[in-house]
């Protein structure tokens, strides 16, 4: 008997060993992480809704559940998974010894395993024995030693198989009942609670009448213990179960994409709105078979809440599946040639920096800066335009002209202030920097609009839920932004747009790249702001493609579903001031002319004066008279116009009446080199050898005959105003006389590029 006792005793301790190693070396601080690392990524929508999933590692569909678990479906667990689960400390010895009596007895196989051992068991799965399962219940001891009963339970719901690749209760809810975990019925979490049982065996497309079966065996022991009343009971098996499985909504899914890749959480809680993005998708998709008549493939869209700077819609293409057409390029993110859409912000910059008013008026003839020749897109020019005109009708010579006073480098730095890139370097672009040869995003674009919807405070767009509040700069007074909505507000709206142009309201404003490769409409209302690009992702040019038409007709069919879209801007009266302008040509009054009183940003630099007055003085014949002339005692004060020749002498070229504008009585200088400029460094290619061939204008607004030098060489005598050279590389100088014995002189030089 004592040798019995004495190989008892070693053998319980080798049992306790055994048993101690494995609770030791089990590393249940780990099993969160364990667990953490199979969960498949979830996007959700701004009201917590999923709107993508991406399978996991094992290709899987793993949701995490994180919520409180419902309470039915936690009642049907725990009555046909373990009872006693509440009260037991990981292990149900009686259960294990009712196994064993079945499976030695009567040779029939039943688990005894609690949903405790069963968490340890799917931690780290193994091969059916009697020796994995007292590992699981050392393990169990330690998991039970570590975490709450709460917190057992939602590891194992997490992580339960529920058939095929469906792992984890939240995943079921929503692959075969299309809901979340809370609105489940007694049936459904019924069934939720029988399928990890033995999901290879039985599921919703096979094995159905056992699974019923199994299922109402539950729905009978839950009304037996008055959990369900017999109503309940009656109508739950009555429920069908689900004949097929569903998926996933796939919405946004560039967007997707981009927040699982800039993520490392397993849920990730987006600031889309769902019925606003699949109003979106189906209105973009439609409109994307338009398009592709007309050779247009692809088209982005970016609509944003301008009250908390969210994306609520984000459409990257015309079809993520798409692939025939490059469909998941993402265009919110991809860089084109904004064309004319920049026009606003130098607009705003320039009022704010005191150098105009909308009424002020600036020059629109063929200009000339070194190389550089921009022309407005129609051919046409108009001579001398009110600046706001000029934005309305989208011209390309006046706002040139306008960033060569405001400056390139401020401009530059403006928006990189606003987008925060990296480039730094504003001579790439020069002064066609407001033309589009500064590449930006459907982002970017949607932020600078964003911002100006905001009264001028620019924040950074936001994507996720959780990003920290950004307090904003305020790089445009709220003054001047006003006027800038105020002024893009009047831009003519394509087709039939314009019979809603009261209903809905919106300042927006149209721009196409050079050579008709993007499409671009941004438009801005209080509540919202939405940007389009229309075109073709691999660049190719297309003649039907304009802002406009393309891109315009797309931006108004999408605010006509967005809510709160009939507001108008609040004038911020605060912020504005009311200033004495000149009738004529719209800058501060300086002179006793004729005026009108404009609103003004209270903030902005004081306006500048007119640079078309000046004060002469005259005879009685009118004449413009100085200190040396004999009358110059009996002189008169006189403000007159004085627009400059190069202007002048586009109204007389254009036949345009000057009457108001020029007075040949006193105006004396009539000729001016138009092209080309002073100093200007012409470079030609490297390859070239032999002479070329440059055209020379010039203003001659009394028609005058001219002599030309060139070079010191005579040339001829005309009174033509374009006159052709060949010039050999090097220094050059070109001279004209006038009849009336006038002067004008330009150097320039010719280089290798």
């Amino acid at each position: 008997m004592k040798k019995i006792y004495k190989l008892f005793g070693i053998f319980s301790l080798i049992v306790i060993g055994i048993s101690t190693i494995i609770y030791i070396n089990y590393d249940v601080a780990n099993l969160n992480n364990i667990f953490e690392d199979r969960y498949s990524v979830s996007v959700l929508d701004d009201k917590d809704e999923i709107i993508g999933v991406y399978l996991n590692k094992d290709e899987q569909w793993h949701l995490k559940g994180t919520e409180n678990i419902p309470e039915k479906l936690k009642i049907s667990v725990l009555n046909f998974e373990d009872k006693n689960f509440y009260s037991h400390n990981g292990v149900d010895f009686l259960a294990i010894i009712r196994s064993l009596k079945n499976n030695i007895i009567y040779k029939k196989r039943n688990g005894a395993s609690t949903i405790t051992m069963q968490v340890a068991k799917i931690s780290n799965p193994k091969k059916r024995s009697y020796l994995n399962k007292y590992v699981e219940i050392i393990q169990s001891f330690k998991i039970e030693n570590n975490f709450s009963k709460d917190e057992i339970l939602l590891m194992y719901l997490n992580n339960a198989p529920y058939g095929g690749n469906i792992v984890g209760y939240k995943t079921a809810s929503y692959l075969y009942f299309q809901k979340k975990p809370e609105e489940l019925t007694w049936a459904e979490s019924s069934l939720l609670a029988v399928l990890p049982n033995s999901p290879s065996l039985m599921n919703i497309e096979k094995n159905r009448d056992k699974l019923i079966e199994k299922r109402n065996f539950l729905l009978k022991k839950l009304y037996e213990k008055n959990y369900i009343s017999e109503t309940q009971y009656k109508l739950s098996l009555r429920e069908p179960i689900p004949n097929k499985r569903y998926n996933f909504k796939n919405l946004a899914p560039h967007l997707v994409r981009r927040v699982i890749d800039n993520n490392k959480d397993i849920i990730i809680h987006s600031t889309i709105n769902t019925e606003l993005q699949q109003k979106l998708e189906k209105t973009t998709k439609d409109y994307s078979e338009f398009l592709k008549t007309q050779g247009i493939k692809n088209l982005s869209v970016l609509v944003v809440d301008n009250n908390t700077y969210e994306v609520k819609g984000y459409i990257g293409s015309q079809d993520f599946y798409d692939f025939e057409n490059n469909g998941q390029v993402d265009g919110v993110v991809a860089k084109r040639s904004p064309g004319s859409v920049l026009k606003p912000f130098l607009y705003g910059k320039a009022i704010d920096e005191g150098l105009i008013v909308p009424q002020s008026k600036v020059p629109d003839i063929p200009i000339y800066f070194s190389n550089f020749s921009p022309q407005n897109a129609n051919k046409k020019y108009y001579g001398i335009i009110e600046i706001q005109d000029a934005l309305i009708k989208s011209l390309n010579t006046p706002f040139v002209q306008l960033l060569k006073e405001y400056g390139e480098d401020k401009f530059f730095y403006f928006l990189k202030d606003v987008l925060g890139f990296q480039d730094n370097d504003y001579s790439r672009y020069g002064l066609s920097l407001i033309l589009g040869t500064k590449e930006l995003s459907v982002e970017d674009i949607a932020t600078l609009y964003c911002g100006l919807g905001n009264y001028g405070n620019f924040k950074s767009l936001k994507y996720l839920q959780n990003e920290k509040k950004e307090k904003g700069r305020q790089l445009l007074t709220s003054g001047v932004s006003y006027l800038t909505l105020k002024t893009i507000k009047n831009l003519e709206r394509p087709g039939l747009q314009n019979i809603y142009k009261s209903k809905y309201p919106i300042s927006w404003k149209t721009g196409t790249s050079y050579g008709k490769r993007d499409g671009w409409a941004a438009g801005v209302n209080p509540n919202w702001t939405v940007v389009v690009w229309v075109g073709n992702f691999t660049g190719e040019t297309n003649p039907n493609l304009t802002g406009v038409f393309s891109a315009g007709n797309l931006l108004f069919d999408i605010f006509k579903f967005l809510p709160n879209n009939q507001e108008n801007f609040k004038i911020p009266e605060k912020d504005l001031i009311k200033i004495k302008i000149d009738d004529e040509t719209g800058y501060r009054l300086k002179y006793d002319l004729p005026y009108k009183i404009v609103d003004f940003p209270r903030d902005a630099k004081p306006l500048k004066a007119s640079p078309y007055y000046k004060k002469i003085f005259v005879n009685d014949k009118g004449e413009e008279i100085d200190s040396r002339n004999e009358d110059f005692i009996f002189r008169k004060e006189k403000i007159i116009l004085n627009y400059p020749i190069e202007v002048i002498n586009y109204f007389i070229r254009e036949n345009i009446d000057t009457s108001k504008i020029f007075n040949s009585k006193i105006e004396k200088k009539s000729i001016k080199f138009i092209y080309p400029n002073e100093n200007l460094k012409i470079t030609i290619p490297k390859d070239f050898d032999g002479e070329k061939e440059l055209i020379i204008k010039i203003a001659n607004i009394k028609n005058q005959k001219i002599y030309w030098y060139f070079d010191k060489n005579y040339i001829g005598l005309d009174n033509i105003k374009e006159k052709r050279f060949k010039v050999n590389l090097g220094k050059h100088q070109i001279v004209i006389v006038s009849e009336n014995g006038e002067i004008e002189k330009v150097n320039f030089e010719v280089i290798k590029k």
